[in-house]
């Protein structure tokens, strides 16, 4: 079939303002060294959702779902043959945000910045990112399992996605948990169920099958995700130290009593690059910060605020002294200034640049999970291998976030790289590609295993990769949805 035959077909199926050739517009939806899109759909509604997957079908045409704006990182596992970008950010509605039971209902096109406002006026707060870039859509963070900074209130992994309505790569539309029904969404808002049931429909828990998968078994819609009550009082703390060790034997502690909101622990450069927006500020910071610094918060929510407020500072300060650590004020900001820049999306941003970016311009990142004692090992054996590849550690930001209250943590590394070298750029794209494999041998577990880190982790996972693939066939028995992600068919990532 001829591109021209086939963008007929397409526009029987779509109307045509919807799709996008223009070659311009395709680019700014891959990295520069990546081949571009065959074209682009920008997704109006479910209906129109189901209509290019069924014609995907028929045509063998793979579909990658992106609801972010620019850059989009999944880029970088690159672009399967006459692909098609299914650009679902219209999707921008928010249903409905309900404070008794604590949870918010919107599309996938929503944004951090834009859920936070209304949210708020509810009297709640959205379970947040270390700092979500600009245009982040909420639902692709909680899809991916980006890790939140309030560890104490994450029960499970996939907390804090509750239900979804997605189309399958059959075409089919599903709704997972108690968002399935029975009756309508509507007719269950009237009866008093606001979708905060995950599990099911039946005993099945659909929404983890659909969770991580990286768009390759279904393409979400919108979905629900718990909130928490908004604090009447809150104050933010940092403690520093010269090791990491004191910080997460610490942090054990105050999780084991309970005593914290925000959570997380970031070395000198990844604390620095998160506080400066003018460059003119960098040294000053870096002269103020300690090695490592561990931020969190206490919070008064509806009875005695002030009091259990003071306790809970008064209490997690007791445990920082018990490991010979000192609280400290954040550097160049107040710790007011910094709350606020943690909870409100829309503060961290610096002419466009998100604070991962600061240090030269853009960055390639690494993580996986592990528990907090080994941080230590995994930080040491991260930068012997960026020493061989001859990496500056020094442009190396490190981020520990604790996850399910303390059990285990989300360990990344940030390694800053310059977009006018081309050179540099692909040295370290190339060595966060490829350093997974010795840490997967190391024992670093990669459960969001992005472009070529799959083989690696899915080479420790044998049996469970094979429930993968099966699972991938029943529900997008075609392989049109994302190909390549996870190993699970189709054409591999570039």
């Amino acid at each position: 079939m001829t591109q021209t035959t086939l963008w007929c077909d397409l526009e029987k199926e779509i109307p045509p303002e919807c799709l996008v050739d223009d070659e311009e517009i395709r680019m700014s939806y891959v990295l520069p060294e990546d081949k571009p899109p065959l074209g682009v759909v920008n997704i109006k509604d479910a209906d129109m959702l189901i209509s290019t997957v069924k014609w995907a079908r028929r045509n063998n045409r793979p579909l990658l779902p992106v609801s972010s704006s620019p850059p989009h990182y999944h880029a970088s596992m690159g672009t399967p043959e006459n692909a098609f970008i299914v650009d679902l950010s219209n999707l921008n509605k928010i249903t409905n945000i309900n404070r008794r039971n604590r949870v918010a209902i919107f599309e996938a096109g929503v944004t951090f910045e834009r859920l936070a406002a209304p949210v708020r006026t509810n009297k709640l707060r959205m379970m947040l990112p270390l700092m979500p870039r600009k245009g982040k859509s909420v639902l692709a963070a909680y899809l991916d399992r980006e890790p939140i900074i309030y560890p104490g209130y994450q029960w499970d992994i996939s907390d804090p996605l509750l239900c979804l309505e997605a189309v399958y790569g059959t075409g089919d539309l599903f709704r997972t948990g108690s968002a399935a029904g029975p009756g309508t969404i509507e007719e269950q808002w009237e009866g008093g169920e606001f979708q905060k049931g995950p599990m099911g429909p039946g005993h099945q828990d659909w929404m983890k099958i659909i969770q991580g998968s990286q768009g390759g078994i279904a393409l979400a819609t919108w979905c629900s995700a718990k909130c928490e009550v908004l604090p009447m009082k809150q104050r933010l703390f940092l403690a520093g130290a010269d090791s990491i060790g004191p910080l997460v034997e610490t942090a054990y502690r105050q999780f084991y009593r309970k005593l914290t909101d925000i959570h997380f622990i970031v070395d000198r450069n990844a604390l620095v690059n998160m506080v400066t927006k003018d460059a003119g500020n960098r040294e000053m910071a870096r002269k103020a910060s300690s090695p490592w610094n561990m931020i969190y918060s206490v919070s008064g929510i509806e009875h005695f605020p002030q009091e259990r407020m003071d306790y809970l500072a008064r209490e997690s300060e007791k445990e920082s002294k018990l490991q010979g650590i000192m609280q400290k004020e954040p550097p160049i900001m107040s710790a007011d200034e910094m709350l606020k820049m943690l909870e409100d999306p829309s503060s961290g941003y610096d002419n466009e640049f998100h604070w991962k970016d600061r240090p030269l311009g853009t960055h390639r990142s690494v993580y996986f999970q592990t528990t907090m004692d080994k941080a230590a090992f995994y930080i040491t054996k991260f930068d012997e291998l960026a020493n061989e590849e001859g990496l500056d550690t020094e442009m190396i930001g490190r981020y520990l976030q604790p996850q399910i209250g303390g059990r285990c943590c989300h360990l990344e590394f940030i390694v800053a790289a310059d977009p006018g070298r081309p050179d540099d750029l692909k040295k370290v794209h190339d060595f966060c590609q490829k350093v997974a494999a010795p840490l997967v041998e190391y024992g670093a577990f990669f459960s969001r295993p992005h472009g070529n880190w799959a083989a690696p982790a899915m080479s420790k996972a044998q049996s469970t990769h094979k429930i993968f693939q099966k699972i991938k066939d029943i529900f997008d028995p075609d392989h049109i949805l994302a190909p390549g992600r996870l190993m699970l068919g189709g054409e591999p990532n570039a």
